[in-house]
Parts: structure tokens; sequence; C-alpha cells
């Protein structure tokens, strides 16, 4: 008995971290309680963490406006945009400026680096702002400053329309009032944020002047302002005391309907009879003239289309977006279930209420999705288990699988992650790689039970402790593969962030319960061997099988030779392939979405009824298609923003010219045709709409399936001369249009424009007593309108302005223009002929800026293939001298933002640079490739270089683990033969070899070592038994065959569900091709790397 416990001691002091914690927990009453709490913890964090389709991207980004009356584009540019963007730039975390001169007005749009603070970010650019507010020029209004913030973007749109009321039709004014009173109610509902309403008209008091009758009656707009400033007033005027109270005064009285407006004496006449308003106005109270349209239809797919279909009817949208940390999901269903309830009572029966967004439904739903694709994964895993490990084995293993997913999941909602898309992707990632520990706790404890030399718990204990070291040092090699994703920059970095995370928690997880639970559990549920016979039987054939076909290889240095020598020749052949297009890149294959947007962009000072009439054609070839629920169509404002659009500039879009098509679909569960099939079919419709109306912009915009950006196809001329540039854009133009597969071609040129100008003749006008102020204000009010401040009508939710301008019957021609008259100091009416002329112009166009720089933009889509390969023909054409620059000058290209490496060939006589300058050289003129191209290329060197930094970081720590500079190397021999897999498995599905398929590499670089590892380990330990070489080699691979064919398994069946869907389609076809290779290599290059060396230094040691 006391050798025994002296045995005990010493095997205690000589155990691992692996065989003391199992030791401590074996028979510990804290097991359970750990189990129980894990479980607990996971369901909690299930219930309580928010819920959203994407992670949230944290960019701060504002529009600052400012305004300078009167300037042309290239006065603003000079006065406004430069300046501004100079003071920008030199704050701390700006990543770009984006500027834009027009004619009156230049915008800066200031982005932060990703993931910078907001608040911080904003309350800079404040501080930036207001320090510099004695420089504004003179004429230059005060910036507006408005934050582009993403947690503003509505989670649910609701459109109210009432396609039934027959009786009592409704206007989309009628809708906007329902709307607003809705609004009121759905701002109640707890972790609303931001809400609108987008659409319908708004009431205001309308006064049409007569000019001829204000001329007769003497009667001029100065004068109709000062009445408006002394008649709309109240103010309070001090108090009164009577008895005991004191009483507040107010003199004066608002205006509080059209009568009164109306009714306001303008002038006295000179017969002494009052003027009234009235008198020289036609005052309506009303929605006014018509500035925009929102429609509402149904599609072929709705269940009340044989009552409904075939016609547009007006409508309203309300908007409602989230807290941030708020749960989509249930604030969504909140918001909805709020709708349903007040039908009926604030909704007329009569007005339909259809959901045309609900991210929350989506965002559960995504969710709910992979939520099946992971139980179905852990079923397959269990499956497998079975098989290879038996029932109660399989079943210990299976029993931890929750245990450690719930600890994940606890600890991300400590660390205030959601529950969305990627981190149910890192799960299902994570599941081959999670069982692993316990596969190999349970099979070495199965191999001691089997062999029945020690009882139940020495035999878990000593399993256990016996694959500790290679078991730690493996867990933290898979660790350190995907902590350097961490580092990934730009939109993708957060947005890819819970793969690193969740696998790294989910890894060390399973550690903890391998070694805490499974030597607990295998002590009382596994069966055990009292005669020491089963596990030699039961290994026989694999060892027979292993020894047959490595034995030779071993034996005879000329096979082994010729055997590796193939294996680098496969290896060489494929990493070939992308050479001659086995294997095509692309950075994110397009999703399968229920939603999509169409946007229509005519040129400049397009009417609105052109533009309804084109919406309209678009809306008659969408409601063709039989996927097509509903869709709403919006007429001179931007639809219901999204995320993608609030990154495109969607929201500054409005005017007589833009319209947008929001088309949603049958949920894709339900149609066997995706999203992106549907969107090919209709371009050849919507082609020909544009062909038949040169001067419409029609684009088909999908969801992107990862972070947006602001084109795919993004070229940017950068260069000395403005109007140069604008040329060059028309070849480059013309470029897009000639590539394969290039859709949606747009620039930022605008169309040539005439507008008119009123030169004042000063002269004339100063000797007709009248200055050019007074000219401006008059056409102003007449043409533009004027508000006059705002009746107050008791209810009214919006502010009903008075707006004073010319009807629009008078302000078509400029005939109409020029018999305006103006009231002099004497009241005599001077006709603007007299003193004016109108001069017809081309209006400025547009000046684009980045960074400080000018830039022209040139834009365009991809239908359905790869962006990088329809930019590197481009590329290639543009060398060919396709662009021509100025006489004289140097066209620089800049592609991938690297280095200075080659020069290319000639364009337009002079020398053609590929350059990778971070900035472009205004001396110089350039093309750079942005958009999702830039995209691709930042993603796949920050991946490479996370990849790279990984290869280190597990070299460092088997060279610390095995304190040898050259075994490590053998260990990671294994990394370079998962492309053996990866590769020709992207060929064989026929997918393209993306952003998650390189993140499956940097995964399979952590699970191939773990292998070679465990491998390597075992043949030392055998050594150190007193093995031969060659028996040790033969041993271990027979031994470690079945674990890593088991893990093999898992990791492939755990990621089998994944290999269909469109985004991490790629990471499934990297790990399992990647794994199935690596694997049956593995077991015979790793043995032979270690063998052929150790081998050599026995020799060189004996001689």
């Amino acid at each position: 008995m006391l050798e025994e416990e002296v045995q005990a001691l010493e095997e205690e002091a000589h155990s691992n971290i692996a065989g003391k914690i199992a030791r401590y927990f074996i028979d510990s009453k804290l097991t359970l309680l750990i189990a129980l709490a894990s479980l607990l913890l996971g369901v909690m964090a299930l219930n309580i963490t928010p819920r959203e389709e994407n992670p949230q991207i944290v960019v701060p980004a504002a529009n600052v406006m400012v305004m300078k009356p009167g300037a042309t584009a290239a006065e603003v540019e000079n006065l406004v945009v430069k300046p501004l963007e100079a003071i920008l730039k030199e704050m701390p975390g700006v990543e770009h400026t984006y500027g834009m001169a027009m004619n009156d007005m230049g915008v800066v749009t200031v982005q932060f680096f990703v993931g910078q603070n907001k608040e911080d970010s904003l309350v800079k650019l404040y501080d930036r702002i207001m320090h510099n507010m004695d420089r504004i020029p003179p004429g230059v209004m005060q910036p507006l400053i408005k934050p582009v913030d993403v947690d503003d973007v509505p989670i649910v749109a609701i459109a109210l329309s009432a396609p039934e009321a027959t009786d009592n039709l409704y206007t989309d004014n009628d809708l906007r009032r329902v709307a607003d009173d809705v609004l009121e109610e759905l701002r109640k509902v707890p972790g609303t944020s931001v809400s609108f309403v987008t659409g319908g008209q708004t009431r205001r008091i309308t006064v049409e002047l007569d000019p001829e009758r204000m001329q007769s009656m003497g009667v001029s707009l100065f004068q109709i302002d000062e009445m408006l400033d002394a008649a709309d007033v109240e103010i309070p005027s001090g108090s009164l005391v009577q008895g005991n109270n004191v009483a507040s005064v107010r003199v004066g009285g608002w205006l509080n309907n059209a009568k009164e407006v109306g009714n306001l004496v303008v002038t006295i006449s000179d017969q002494g009879r009052p003027v009234y308003l009235h008198d020289i106005a036609n005052i309506t109270d009303g929605p006014g003239e018509r500035a925009l349209s929102t429609r509402m239809a149904f599609g072929p797919a709705h269940s009340g289309f044989a009552t409904l279909g075939g016609q547009e009817y007006p409508s309203v949208s309300l908007a409602v977006a989230k807290l941030p940390g708020t749960n989509a999901v249930t604030v969504a269903q909140a918001v909805i279930d709020r709708v349903e309830a007040i039908k009926g009572s604030i909704i007329p029966e009569d007005i339909h209420t259809v959901v045309t967004r609900d991210d929350g439904a989506k965002a559960d739903d995504a969710v709910n999705t992979l939520v099946e694709h992971l139980a179905i994964a852990i079923g397959s895993v269990i499956i497998v288990l079975i098989i290879f490990l038996g029932l109660r084995e399989s079943m210990i293993v299976t029993a931890t699988v929750p245990l450690i997913l719930f600890l994940t999941l606890a600890v991300g909602m400590m660390a205030g992650q959601t529950i969305n898309r990627i981190t149910l992707f890192a799960l299902i990632l994570s599941l081959g790689l999670l069982v692993d520990a316990a596969i190999v706790v349970i099979e070495n404890i199965h191999r001691h039970y089997a062999l029945g030399r020690e009882d139940r718990a020495l035999g878990a204990i000593r399993g256990t402790n016996e694959i500790g070291n290679p078991t730690n040092v493996a867990t933290l090699a898979v660790v350190l593969a995907f902590l350097p994703m961490f580092w990934v920059t730009g939109m993708m970095g957060p947005y890819m962030a819970p793969i690193p995370f969740n696998v790294s928690v989910a890894m060390v997880a399973s550690l903890l319960i391998a070694y805490v639970v499974t030597p607990w559990a295998a002590k009382r549920y596994m069966p055990y061997s009292q005669h020491g016979q089963g596990h030699e039987e039961e290994g026989a054939g694999i060892r027979a099988a292993y020894r047959k076909f490595v034995g030779p290889l071993i034996a005879s240095t000329a096979k082994r030779r010729l055997f590796m020598g193939g294996v680098v020749a496969l290896l060489i052949a494929v990493l070939a392939m992308p050479a001659w297009d086995g294997v095509l890149f692309k950075m994110l294959p397009k999703d399968n979405k229920n939603t999509f947007n169409i946007t229509i962009d005519m040129p400049e000072g397009t009417p609105l009824e052109q533009t309804d009439r084109i919406a309209r054609e678009v809306g008659a070839v969408v409601a063709q298609n039989r996927f097509v629920t509903d869709y709403e169509t919006f007429v001179g404002i931007p639809g219901v923003i999204d995320f993608n659009g609030l990154l495109r500039g969607a929201g500054f879009k409005k005017g007589s010219n833009i319209a947008e098509v929001r088309v949603n679909l049958v949920n894709k569960h339900d149609r066997a045709t995706s999203s992106i099939d549907i969107v090919m079919a209709m371009r050849g419709p919507i082609q020909a709409i544009m062909d038949r109306n040169p001067g419409a912009n029609i684009k088909l915009v999908e969801d992107p399936p990862g972070p947006p950006v602001r084109a795919t196809l993004l070229a940017e001329l950068y260069g000395p001369d403005y109007d140069e540039l604008r040329l060059m854009a028309g070849d480059v133009r013309g470029l897009f249009l000639q590539t394969d597969d290039v859709v949606d071609v747009d620039d930022s040129l605008g169309a040539q424009q005439t507008e008119y100008r009123i030169v004042v003749d000063k002269e004339k006008a100063a000797l007709s007593g009248i200055v050019t102020g007074q000219v401006a204000k008059t056409l102003a009010t007449y043409l533009g309108g004027w508000d006059y401040g705002t009746v107050h009508i008791e209810g009214e939710k919006n502010p009903v302005p008075i707006r004073f301008q010319l009807p629009q019957t008078r302000r078509i021609t400029p005939d109409e223009i020029e018999n305006i008259t103006i009231q002099n100091r004497t009241g005599m009416q001077i006709p603007l002929s007299e003193i004016a002329k109108i001069v017809p112009v081309t209006a400025q166009r547009p000046i684009f800026h980045k960074d400080g720089h000018p830039v022209v933009y040139v834009m365009g889509e991809l239908a359905q293939t790869s962006q990088v390969y329809a930019v590197l023909g481009m590329y290639g054409q543009v060398a060919k001298q396709q662009v021509n620059p100025p006489s004289g000058l140097d066209i620089a290209l800049d592609m991938f933002g690297l280095g200075n490496l080659q020069t290319l060939g000639q364009l337009g006589g002079h020398e053609v640079k590929q350059l990778f300058t971070a900035d472009p050289n205004d001396g110089q003129y350039s093309l750079r490739w942005d958009g999702e191209m830039r995209l691709t290329l930042d993603v796949f060197r920050d991946l490479g270089t996370a990849f790279g930094v990984a290869v280190v970081l597990i070299y460092l720590l088997l060279v610390g683990y095995y304190r040898s500079f050259v075994i490590p190397l053998v260990v990671m021999g294994a990394i370079p033969l998962t492309m053996v897999g990866v590769f020709p498995g992207h060929m064989i599905t026929d997918q393209y070899f993306t952003a998650t398929s390189m993140i499956g590499v940097i995964a399979l670089a952590g699970i191939v070592v773990r292998n070679s590892l465990l491998l390597i380990d075992f043949i030392i330990d055998y050594r150190n038994k007193g093995y031969t070489l060659e028996e040790a080699v033969l041993e271990a691979g027979a031994v470690r065959f079945r674990p890593i064919l088991l893990t093999a398994l898992a990791i492939i069946l755990g990621t089998a569900v994944m290999i269909t869907d469109p985004v991490f389609g790629g990471l499934a076809v990297a790990l399992i091709f990647g794994t199935f290779a690596s694997t049956i290599l593995t077991l015979v290059v790793i043995p032979l790397l270690y063998y052929a060396i150790e081998k050599r230094r026995e020799l060189q040691a004996a001689a």
C-alpha cells in the first residue's frame, strides 16, 4: 500500500497541467457544478445576447456642408472645399476626406478609421470646425455638420397604402398625416432610436402671387415681407397683478389658418381701402406643388395580387432604427406588434400596412438557419464518433460539445459581442476543432482501458496526462493561427473579428472541458477491459495496413525519395493552378437575398414627370417577375436608407431627376431561383428602357455579401487639369462598357446643363431706384418660392410653412421672367427686361476631391464574375494606350498601394508606370483602382500577413516546446500539404477562392500542425521507451492513425453544412478538401521526414 502511495506521489510530481487537472477533478463534486454552470451561462447568453444579421461596423463619419450663395463650383472649390479639407485632414484618426464643390455649396465628408470611438471622433470634428470659424471667408455661411451614423439605419420599414379604399381614395398627403400619428406611437417602443416618415406631401399654405394685380395695387414683395414680420408674432410682455394673483401678459397672435393669412392687410390703396393678401394672390391650404411621389405596388407572388396587382397606389413609409446594443429581433418585432395593435384606431381599417424591411426577422432567420446547420454538424460528428469510438465514448465527447459552445457564447456575451451570422459560422468552424481535445483524451483513455493495466481512475489520469503537453501546445498553435486575424484592417476587420475571437475562446474552453469533464465521465461510463487484449486486437488491422504502406518507404531510400519527390511535384503543380486560371480569386461571392434596389438617375434638370414616367416603366418590368411580392417607388427622394446606401452616399440624392424602386421577393427559403438570377433576368428589359431613353442611368443594386463599398469597380483619375481628367474619364468609361460582365457603368462627370444667369445692369438699376439685392430677392421668391414663417395649427405634428411663389404656369419660359416687375423706392414697377439681361450659359459641373486631390470617378458593377479579372483586363488595355493624357504628360497607374514595382509600357507616347504610392502626385496624371478591388487586395494582403505571422508564431512556439530548430520545421511541413487539397477543391466545386477561403487556409495551419505535433510526440515517446527509430515511426503512425482520421472526419462533416453558403462556402471547401489531403499526406510525409532527418543524424553520430 505504501509503495502504491509513493508511486502516486511520484506520478503527481511528474504530471503536466492536464494530468494535474484530471487528477483533481476526477472525483470532485465541482465537476458537475462546472458542467451545470456552463449550461446555465450558455442558456443565459442565448437569451440575453443581442441578435443581428452581421456584426456592427463602427465607421465614424460626418458630412460638413457649407453654403456660399452665388459662387460657382470653381469658387467653392478654392474658398470652401480646399481649406476645409486641409483643416479636417489635420485631425488624428482621419482616414479619408471626400470633397464635392458645386454651385453655391461645398460638401466635405470626413471618414475616420474603422473602430475609432464614434463620440470622440465627432467631438474632435466639432472642435476643429469651431476652432477655425474665424477663417471663414466673407459670404460663406456657417458650416452644418451632419454625422453619418450606421446606428441610424432603420431596421424596420412599414409602408402605408390604401389600395382598397375605392370610395374614399387616400392621397399621399392623407397617408402622411396618418403616418405621423403612427410614428408617435412607434417612438414609445423600448429600444427604438431614430424614426422618420419617408414620402407623402406635407401640408403648407401656398400663396401664389399675381404680379399684375400687385402692380395695379402698388404692392411690393418688401411690403408683404414687412407685413408678415409684424403680423405673425406673439411675445411675452410682462405681467399684471390683480388681487393676490400675478398674471402673465402676451401680445400679438399667431396666424392659425389660410383664411387668416389671406385676410392680412398688405397696404392701404390710394382710395383709402385696405388691400388684403387674398386680393393679390391665390391662397390654398394643402400639399402644394408636387416635388416627390411615393407609391406601392404588389407583385405576382403577393397573396392579394389577383385583386391588388397591376396598379401602383400612393404610399408612405415609416422607418425605425434601434438603439446601439439592443436586440434587433425583439425591437423589430415589438415595432411590428405595435403597428398591429393600433390598426382600426390610429390606422384606419382600409389602410394597408406592409412590412417592407424587417432586419430583425432577417437576423433571426440567419441565426436560426445557422443554428440548424450547427445542429446538423453536431449530429454528423456524433455519428462518426459512434462508428469509430463506440456508443459510450462518443456520448462522452458529444456531451462536451454543448458545454464548450455555451461557454463560448457566455464569454462573448460578457465581452459585448452579438449573436450574428459570423459568430455562428465561427462556432461551426470551431466544431471540428473543439471536439479534437476531447477525442484525443477519450481515445487515449480508451487505449489505456483496453490494455487493462491499471484501475479506472489511474487509467483516465494517465491517459490524459500522456497527451497533455502535445495537446496544450497543439491547442495554442490553433489559437496562434487565428489571433493575427484581429489585425485585419478596414471594414473587414470588425466584420471578421468574431471568427478569431470565438474560435480562440472555443479552443481554450475545449481544453478545459476535455481535462475536467472527460476523465470524470470516462471513469464512470467507459467500458474497461480486464484482460488487456482489447486494444491489441482493436488496432491490429490498422497497424498492419499502415506498416504495409509506410514500411517499404522507410526501408528503401529510393522509394522514399521517389514518393517525396512526387509529393513535391504535386504541390508545385497545385500552386501553379492560379496561373492558368484553374482557381479564380474574388473578394466574396454574391449572396441570395430577399430584396434588391433599382436606382434611376436622370440628367440634371429632368422634370419630375419625366423621371416618374421612367420609374413606372421600371415598375412594369418588376411587376412581371413571378418572385416579386411587392415593390415601392420613390421619385424625387431616396428610399429608406440601408447600410449599403449609407456608405454609397445615397442619402445625398434628392431632386426631380432621381428615383428608386425597392423590390421585395419571396423568402429565399421558398424559391429555387436565387436573387442573383432574378436580377440577371431583369437586366435585359431594364437595358431596353435605357436604350429608349438616352440619358437615363438605371442600376440594379444588390446588397453586398460583406462590408459595402462605393462601387465594385471604381477607377479614380487624378491630375493637374480637371478638364483633361473629364476627357480621360470618358475613355475609361468606354473601357468599362467594353469589358465583359461589367454593368451599371456611371461616372462623376454629370451631364452638361444650361442655366440662365440674370445679369443686372447696375447703372440702369441704380438710375431706376433698384439695387441688385431687390432683383435677387424678388426672383428667388417668384421662381424658387420663399417660406415666410409658419401658421400655427393646433394638432399639426409638422410645421406648416407659408410659401410665396409665382404660379407654375408663369415659371416656364425666360419670356415670362422678363415680364416680372420690381417696385423701386418711389413705388414705380420697373420691368426686369429694362434693367437686366437673361443669358443662357453652360452650368458648371461638380468638382470632386479625395484626400485633398482633385479626382474624377468612373464606376461599374459586375453581373456575376470577379472584379479581379475585370480590373486586370482594363489594366492591360490602359497599358496599350487606350487612355490618352494631354501631350507631354505621363500617366501613373496605381492599383495595389504597395510600392513602385515595374514599368508596364508606353501610353500616349509616354512611359506608363505602375505606381503604388499612398497619395497621387498632383503634377502627374494617375489612374488608381478603388472600390471592391482595393478591398480585395487589402483583405488578401492582411490575411496573407496574418497567415505569415501565424506561421512564425507557431514556429516560435514549437521551437520553445521541442528545444530544436529542425523538428518544428518537420511538424510544420504539413502546412503546405493543405494546398494540395485546397486549390483542387475549389476547382472541383467550381467556387472562387475568396477571403473566407483564405480564413480556411489559416485554420488549416493550426489543424495540421496539431496532428503533426501529436504524431511526432508519440514517435519521441516511443523512442524514449526503447523502440528503434523504424519501429517508433511505424508504431506512432499506427496508434495516431485513428484519432487523426477521427478529427479529420469531424472537421469535414462539421463544416460540410457550410459548403452551399454563398459567402462561407469557400471556407468550407478549403477546410474539407485541405483536411482530406493533408490528413492522408501528413500520416505518411511527416513520419518520413522525421525518419530521414533522424536517420541522417544517427549516421553522422556513428561516423
